[in-house]
């Protein structure tokens, strides 16, 4: 009867390891447990409180990326190591009344509070600094969600920029951003810019999540429309936006999902 439940549920069973590059003979193969989206001393902490070991991989041991990763504004205009300090306080303490007010549903108050921080961390830290890239992160998020996509759309292209800085070629997590700052900047009208980014995240998945996991088939079905869109706006574009008009109003408004407090939240979430 064990075997008969095995069989019965083996793809809930089943973990598929991908690799994400070549790999030669006599390589250590890795796994990485925590989002790589942190400082080596925080990915640390975070290892030994959730799975009790001393991580002594090559990133953590060489804090390879942790400059990057806390990067403040370079040239003449250097900020002082008290402003930054002072801008990282306010950003940390930013992001703790924002995940109240996300769990208390007021979004309109999350963009507030990210408007805010934004205007303190621009003039500091640097495009690739994990707190800019949070803010930045919820920004774009939430403000798809209240539907007002152009906003939304230049800080989801800033988040990736600084993304594909630190993240491995191809990492899960970098796919999965670049879908989401694909399909914010087609919501937006930036047709061009939308299919880019759904190519740059389709190659991704192809390589993280394989061609038959369903988020890389639905992916697939994106890139496959934007590129006709593309091709329709690059023939007439006066004609393609009237036709989008046109198509949007026979539509029911698509009510983005509702921004949830995961770290990196799947675009195709289903609610219970």
């Amino acid at each position: 009867s064990h075997e008969a439940v095995r069989s019965m549920f083996h793809t809930q069973m089943r973990i598929e390891l991908r690799a994400l590059s070549k790999i030669s003979p006599g390589d250590e193969l890795t796994v990485s447990y925590v989002d790589f989206l942190n400082v080596s001393e925080e990915r640390r902490k975070q290892l030994k409180k959730q799975y009790y070991f001393d991580c002594t991989c090559e990133h953590c041991k060489k804090q390879i990326k942790d400059d990057l990763m806390l990067a403040v504004k370079e040239g003449e205009r250097k900020p002082s190591a008290e402003t930054v300090k002072e801008v990282i306080q306010f950003s940390k303490d930013t992001l703790e009344k924002i995940n109240k007010a996300r769990m208390e549903g007021l979004y309109h108050e999350v963009v507030k509070l990210c408007r805010e921080c934004l205007k303190k961390q621009e003039p500091v830290l640097g495009d690739t600094n994990i707190y800019l890239l949070r803010i930045l992160s919820i920004a774009s998020e939430v403000l798809s969600y209240l539907q007002m996509f152009e906003e939304a759309a230049d800080y989801a292209k800033r988040m990736v920029d600084g993304y594909l800085k630190i993240y491995h070629p191809n990492n899960a997590q970098l796919g999965m951003a670049l879908m989401r700052a694909g399909v914010t900047h087609w919501h937006a009208g930036l047709i061009e810019a939308g299919h880019g980014l759904i190519c740059k995240a389709y190659a991704i998945l192809l390589v993280t999540h394989g061609p038959s996991h369903p988020i890389t088939k639905d992916l697939e079905v994106m890139r496959v429309q934007t590129e006709m869109e593309l091709r329709m706006f690059q023939q007439n574009e006066f004609m393609y936006y009237k036709m989008r008009e046109a198509a949007l109003k026979n539509q029911k408004i698509q009510v983005m999902p509702e921004p949830s407090n995961e770290t990196s939240p799947s675009l195709f979430h289903k609610k219970e």
